[in-house]
């Protein structure tokens, strides 16, 4: 201002001396310092022409400080001059700037207009303090503001934006005026605070104190976003009322007497705090009287956007709530809500609650009134809570259920009692006492369902909200609840359950939960879920600190083990164990049993006497184990008692020494064992054994077929169970009838399931057929048998699929009821005819060759004898018996195919009945 004015008035006295050339080292004033100086007046034909150039300009209080060259050309008025010309300035911080600068001198005020195109700044400068300091500034970029913008706030930013303004600063300092601005962004260094897109217009005053400054502005919004940290406000298009009263000692703290916001028919509220900027927690104190919020509206305007919210998307609130908080920077002292029919709604997760009307008065020290809260009601996952009112006291910080709040339900009653809420979240935030009678839930589904439960019990919950430790323990007491396919009757006597869970925004870790039901079951379980993950599971430690089976799977068990086809397994004995999972599987697995027992009554299994131990692991190995037991049977096949020494290597638990087991006047002896629970092809066990002297007679007893005699030895190299599929690797050789029967290919696929399925092929080498009818009641027959059934399939031990030939080597000897029994099977039969009478003459019959055949498949038995089964059905009748000597008798088919059932029935008849009857 200084070297304009002087300019000026060398410019007066250069029009008389032609030309005049100033040059300044220094030229030092309050609050300008100008370095450099050059002033140059030269009066042309055209008039008189300043040339202004300084090396340096500074202005402290605008963070002005660059270079300026000022060309003008001077006018002369009465009492006034006036100067108009380009400027150039290039700032030390790389800003520049080329407008145009006109500069009018008064007796007692200088006046200064910068343009460029629309914009323009013009300033009224009095002298020696006569009068205000005026500005006016019209679509001002934001660029020229930068600046003095950093003298008043350092650590602040201003962007891009447009001003108007019309401002005044009286000689003692004050300041204000009018201002209006539109795309406007601005905020910290750091971002952490500003906004984006502002348009805002409004009255401001600026008041300098002591080392600081009072700030009051009373504006209208309208649009753009407002932003502090990840918090992100979008202002409506229509006018936002906001109303401040601040002042700062200037050492970047501000004390906000009062900040004012209306949105009407969204949020209105008066807040007063304090802020430090430059804190690594701006906020120190708030308080915040909150007038209206209604909703929808002010969900939609201030609250959707939050990225703590971010995963409520389908929350929806409907109402109108007001109150009161107060916010120090230790934490909070006081919270006061009014709702007004607020209503809570999450379609995602089915829950809701309708038209909360009330208060709460929370204050972190002494005692508040006791405020009410009621609701129309409650919606849950599959259960509606009715209409309810609680009554809420805070005292010393902490908020109290007043009484007891009594909740019924559609089936029993909720009763919860010493319920605190801790609203500052120290040590448990939210504890309490609950009490449920007669309790009843089923699901849309019928899957899950609760009947008649009753569970009285305790629950606190500590640590973050969003990730909050939840502490339960519960006393149940009857009832019974159904999950898929376990179903659960509780007894009439308390069984108790705890929990420690840490909920997580990823994963859930359990650090314990305990099922203590006295005398039948008590579990202790440890694990980690991360329910958004593609497997849940990640890891899971289960401890049977002690069972009583039987009691146990009558209770626990036997809907779920009847639906994998045990539905009378009982059981007796205690066991004790431990299951560990991570999220590839099963890690680890132990038991002890102490003289416990498995029976099905189907024959199954059933085992008596177990005591000892096993122990596996995926990895390392462990200590042997003994197991023993005292009696074992499998599909009532009777086997003697056993002790077997057990060891995990490699992930694979195996017998120590081969294992030798008494069974039917023989020996069973399994030579090896490998049992992996955990394989690359899931689970797999595998054995092999050999089968030495057992008493086929007694054999056949155990398995209900007729009773033949003969020893059974034999070996199988491997055996094999993958998922519920038992394999035979190799083959199994039974030496009966003086012969020799061979099977191969044997599967069996669920074999302790539901209808289990049956696959081999079986050859006969040599039987002796005398022994063979013998044993089967199939009439009298001599000869060696030779065949095979190829392709045999049994469903549920019932045959649905065979290929069979069975033929005789050379030929032999059969009695009338064999002649018989083998007519009724090719369909025939012999009957009260002549024919039939001469033949009782007889006590036997030679043949020459004997063959049959059946191929069985959907019931239908496609008949053959001694030739091959032909393609077609075409032909009349096939052979079975061709005969041989006097009397020579043949036995012929009529019928290629034959009911399946109609022929099981016909050589039931054959091998049950007494033989043939002639009248």
């Amino acid at each position: 201002m200084a070297a304009i004015v002087l300019a000026l008035v060398l410019g007066a006295t250069a029009s008389q001396a032609r030309t005049l050339d100033l040059r300044v080292a220094r030229l030092q004033a309050p609050g300008l310092e100008v370095a450099g100086l050059q002033v140059g007046v030269v009066e042309e034909a055209g008039g008189t022409s300043l040339r202004v150039e300084a090396a340096r300009v500074v202005v402290p209080q605008l963070r002005y400080d660059g270079r300026l060259a000022w060309t003008c050309t001077l006018a002369a008025q009465t009492g006034a001059r006036t100067c108009s010309g380009p400027l150039a300035w290039r700032g030390a911080d790389g800003r520049r700037l080329d407008a145009s600068l006109t500069a009018h001198l008064e007796r007692d005020r200088l006046a200064l207009t910068l343009a460029q195109e629309d914009r323009r700044i013009a300033v009224s400068l009095p002298f020696a303090g006569t009068g205000a300091v005026r500005a006016e500034l019209q679509q001002v970029p934001a660029s020229w503001l930068a600046a003095p913008l950093a003298a008043a706030w350092p650590d602040g930013r201003l962007r891009a934006g447009s001003l108007d303004a019309r401002i005044s600063r009286a000689p003692e300092g004050q300041a204000g005026g009018d201002f209006s601005v539109s795309g406007l962004n601005l905020g910290t260094r750091d971002d952490a605070f500003g906004g984006r897109g502002l348009a805002a217009s409004g009255r401001f005053t600026w008041i300098p104190q002591d080392h600081g400054m009072a700030l009051t502005v009373d504006a209208r919004l309208a649009g753009g976003t407002l932003h502090a940290g990840t918090r992100r406000l979008v202002l409506p298009a229509t006018p936002v009322g906001v109303t401040l009263a601040a002042h700062t000692a200037g050492d970047g703290r501000w004390q906000v007497g009062h900040l004012g916001w209306r949105d009407p028919g969204a949020l209105t509220l008066a807040a007063s705090g304090e802020v430090d900027v430059a804190a690594r927690v701006p906020l120190g104190a708030l308080r915040v009287e909150l007038s209206e919020a209604r909703f929808p509206l002010a969900w939609q305007r201030y609250l959707a956007d939050l990225p703590e919210l971010q995963a409520l998307g389908g929350l929806s609130l409907e109402g109108g709530l007001a109150g009161t908080l107060a916010l120090e920077r230790h934490g909070l002292r006081k919270l006061v809500v009014h709702l007004d029919r607020f209503s809570i709604a999450d379609a995602a997760r089915g829950v809701a609650v309708d038209a909360l009307t009330g208060a709460i008065d929370w204050q972190a020290q002494g005692t508040a009134a006791v405020t009410t809260l009621r609701w129309a009601g409650i919606t849950l996952p599959g259960l509606a809570l009715p209409s309810a009112q609680s009554r809420w006291q805070a005292r010393d910080g902490i908020l109290h259920l007043a009484g007891s709040l009594d909740i019924a339900l559609p089936a029993g009653e909720i009763d919860l009692r010493a319920l605190r809420l801790d609203p500052a979240l120290r040590g448990d935030w939210l504890a309490g006492a609950f009490s449920v009678r007669d309790f009843g839930y089923q699901n849309a589904t019928g899957t899950v369902a609760i009947a008649g439960l009753s569970v009285d019990g305790t629950l606190r919950l500590s640590g973050e909200p969003a990730a909050p430790h939840v502490a339960a323990r519960a006393s149940l007491l009857g009832g019974e609840a159904l999950a898929g396919a376990v179903y659960v009757k509780l007894p009439p006597r308390h069984v108790e359950a705890a929990l420690e869970l840490a909920l997580g925004a990823e994963a859930w870790d359990v650090r314990e939960f305990q099922w203590r039901d006295p005398g039948v079951l008590a579990v202790t379980a440890r694990g980690r879920i991360a329910p958004g993950a593609a497997q849940p599971l990640a890891s899971l430690q289960l401890d049977v600190d002690a069972a009583d089976l039987g009691a146990a799977i009558e209770r626990y068990g036997k809907t779920w083990l009847a639906a994998r086809g045990w539905r009378d397994l009982a059981a007796d004995g205690a066991v004790s164990g431990q299951l560990e999972f991570d999220a590839h599987g099963l890690q680890r697995f132990s038991f002890s049993a102490r003289d416990a027992g498995l029976h099905d009554l189907d024959g199954r299994i059933s085992l008596a006497g177990l005591d000892g131990s096993v122990d596996w692991r995926i990895r390392g190995a462990a200590e042997p184990t003994q197991l023993a037991w005292d009696a074992l049977e499998l599909f009532r096949i009777p086997f003697g008692p056993a002790r077997a020494r057990l060891h995990s290597v490699r992930g694979a638990l195996q017998l120590v020494e081969p294992l030798e087991v008494e069974v039917l006047g023989g020996k069973l002896r399994l030579e090896k064992l490998s049992l992996l629970p955990r394989s690359m092809r899931g689970e797999r066990y595998a054995a092999s054994f050999a089968v030495i002297g057992v008493d086929m007679a007694r054999l056949s007893a155990a398995l209900g077929w007729p009773r033949f005699g003969g020893n059974l030895s034999g070996g199988i190299p491997e055996i094999e169970l993958v998922g519920d599929t038992i394999e035979l690797h190799g083959g199994l050789d039974l030496y009966v009838f003086d012969g020799h029967v061979g099977v191969s290919g044997l599967t069996l696929e669920r074999p302790f399931g539901v209808a289990p399925s049956l696959g081999a092929d079986i050859h006969f080498e040599n039987l002796d057929l005398e022994r063979v009818t013998n044993a089967f009641s199939f009439g009298n027959m001599s000869g060696r048998l030779m065949g095979g059934i190829r392709g045999l399939r049994l469903v549920d031990w019932s045959p649905v699929a065979f290929d069979a030939w069975l033929r005789t080597r050379g030929g032999g000897r059969m009695s009338y009821t064999a002649v018989d029994d083998i007519s009724a099977m090719g369909g025939g039969g012999l009957g009260a005819n002549l024919q039939t009478m001469a033949l009782q003459l007889f006590d036997s019959f030679g043949y020459r060759r004997l063959g049959i055949r059946c191929k069985l498949r959907d019931e239908v038995c496609r008949m053959g004898g001694i030739e091959p089964v032909p393609a077609t059905d075409g032909s009349d009748g096939y052979t079975i018996v061709e005969g041989a000597g006097l009397p020579r008798i043949s036995i012929v088919g009529h019928h290629r195919r034959v009911d399946w059932p109609t022929l099981v029935r016909r050589l039931r008849e054959a091998t049950e009945g007494e033989g043939p009857v002639v009248r």
